[in-house]
């Protein structure tokens, strides 16, 4: 009979093993749940979240009615003033005081503008 030899393994082989099979294998993300701490349920603020959606959605509107409301009373005083400038150019009376005063509010108005972000930030540029 034969006798068959058999191979050492050395360490250089199972390293190479080690190699192929971590190419073969697919890496996973590890939770981090387990790091942060235990989680926990809490029914009522469940119950909160779940029965929120329509009061959210009832400030929302609220919001956009507010502003449409805003919008609507800046349109009226535009167009009143539209109207008496219209007609104090008609009789003829339109006088200094009156571009003087839009002119300077239209300056002021450049002078400062104001941003506000949805991250809470608001920015404020003068001098343009």
């Amino acid at each position: 009979m034969a006798a068959k030899k058999k191979k050492k393994k050395t360490n250089n082989d199972k390293d190479t093993n080690k190699e192929e099979e971590d190419k073969t294998k697919i890496k996973r993300h590890k939770s981090t749940t387990l790091v942060r701490g235990t989680a926990t349920f809490d029914n009522n603020k469940r119950v909160d979240f779940v029965t929120g959606f329509r009061k959210r959605k009832n400030t929302r509107r609220k919001k956009a009615a507010t502003e449409f409301e805003k919008k609507l009373k800046e349109e009226r005083r535009e167009a009143k003033m539209n109207k008496r400038r219209t007609f104090r150019e008609m009789l003829g009376l339109k006088g200094d005081d009156d571009d003087q005063d839009e002119e300077e509010e239209k300056k002021e108005e450049k002078k400062r503008e104001e941003k506000a972000y949805a991250s809470g930030v608001s920015v404020v540029i003068e001098g343009l």
